[in-house]
Parts: C-alpha cells; sequence; structure tokens
C-alpha cells in the first residue's frame, strides 16, 4: 500500500518581506505571494488524483490553497497552524532581541515557550498528531502549511529529537516537498522543491 503527503508552504506576505515574525497572526498574501500560487497550479495541474486537500486555517495557507487548487475543495485544521510567537509577533528580529523575554526563550527555543505563545514541542506535537491520524489508505493528501510546522514533523520523520530554530531545513515560500509511504517505510521523497518559482531551477537560499 502507497500514500503520499505533499507539504506546502504559503506564498509570501508584506511581514514575511519586512523580516516580522508572522506566526498566528492572519496576514493576506502579497501580491508576489500571489503570484508564487498561481505559478504552483501549473504544477499541482500535473499531481494526478489528489484524495483530500487541507490548510492551516491561516489565510495565507487558505490563500495559497485556493490559487494553487482552483476550484477544489479545500478543508482547514488548526494544527497546521504556525508557531505562536506571543509577544514576539508582528516585531522584526532586532525589536525582539531588545525585549527582555528573548535571551530565556533562544536559549531553547525547542522547549521554552514564546511569552504568552508556544514552543516548538508544542508545534511539533500538534502536527505530529495530525500527521498520526492520517489513514493508511488515505492517498495522496496535499497539506498547505507554514515553514515551522513543515519543519517539525520533517524532523519528527527524520528522527530529529531536538531541532533548533536556528538549525532547521530551509523552505523557501509556495515550495513543495514529499513524503512517500510503503508497505512499513516512510521515505522524505523531496524537499523544498521549486522549480515552478525559477525557469532555471535555482533555489536560492536568502531572498
Amino acid at each position: 500500500m502507497r500514500s503520499v503527503l505533499t507539504l506546502i508552504r504559503h506564498g509570501l506576505t508584506d511581514w514575511n518581506v519586512e523580516g516580522r515574525f508572522q506566526g498566528q497572526t492572519d496576514r493576506p498574501l502579497s501580491e508576489e505571494g500571489r503570484r508564487q500560487a498561481r505559478r504552483l497550479a501549473r504544477r499541482t495541474s500535473r499531481f494526478g488524483p489528489v484524495s483530500t486537500i487541507v490548510a492551516s486555517p491561516l489565510a495565507r495557507a487558505v490563500e495559497t490553497a485556493q490559487l494553487a487548487f482552483p476550484g477544489q475543495e479545500i478543508a482547514t485544521d488548526p494544527r497546521l497552524m504556525e508557531l505562536d510567537f506571543g509577544a514576539f509577533e508582528g516585531r522584526t528580529l532586532e525589536q525582539n532581541v531588545a525585549h527582555p523575554d528573548w535571551e530565556a526563550w533562544m536559549h531553547d527555543p525547542y522547549l521554552n515557550r514564546t511569552p504568552d505563545g508556544e514552543s516548538y514541542r508544542d508545534l511539533r506535537e500538534r502536527v505530529v498528531a495530525w500527521y498520526d491520524a492520517i489513514p493508511e489508505d488515505e492517498g495522496h493528501v496535499v497539506a498547505v502549511a507554514h515553514s515551522g510546522t513543515i519543519q517539525m514533523l520533517l524532523a519528527h520523520l527524520l528522527g530529529l529529537e531536538k531541532p533548533r530554530w536556528r538549525k532547521r531545513i530551509y523552505l523557501r515560500h509556495s515550495s513543495v516537498s514529499r513524503v512517500v509511504r510503503r508497505d512499513g517505510v516512510t521515505v522524505i521523497e523531496r524537499v523544498n522543491d521549486t522549480r515552478h518559482l525559477d525557469e532555471n531551477g535555482a533555489d536560492p537560499f536568502w531572498e
């Protein structure tokens, strides 16, 4: 029995460009983010049969899903939401470094919760709970979510016990990652695939 899980990061937002911690603040896609999602639609049209499309309920993920899969039914699940950065949301890195609770959180962001928010362990536990609930015979599931959410799920599947915020898997906006399960074996088949964005296949780390 073979099942496929495709993980898509949402398109770009204005806060991504401004370098603001977005977390669970509900920001829409920017015009560039919509362009990314429309280009992604060229890719998804070649996916073949998809049994379920589910998105984080945050607007940037839902809009990405709607543009990438036009006319198809999109479910939402709050377990796919980004990390809740609490008091750090809406602020730039420079502003957060000056926050009195920043150093304590950065000492161990995997275990320590942000002020009024979550830890990366909290995020990992909820996205893994979502993943574990997918029936083995579900076929091809597509999830449109967030960088942190996808990173924590991939870390779990790779057996990384304590991934750190500053040592993580890089995922570009609207990137495609894929997990394949067959006969009890789980394979991460691709990560951060953005060929739909660059005609030459380039994937620069820093924008």
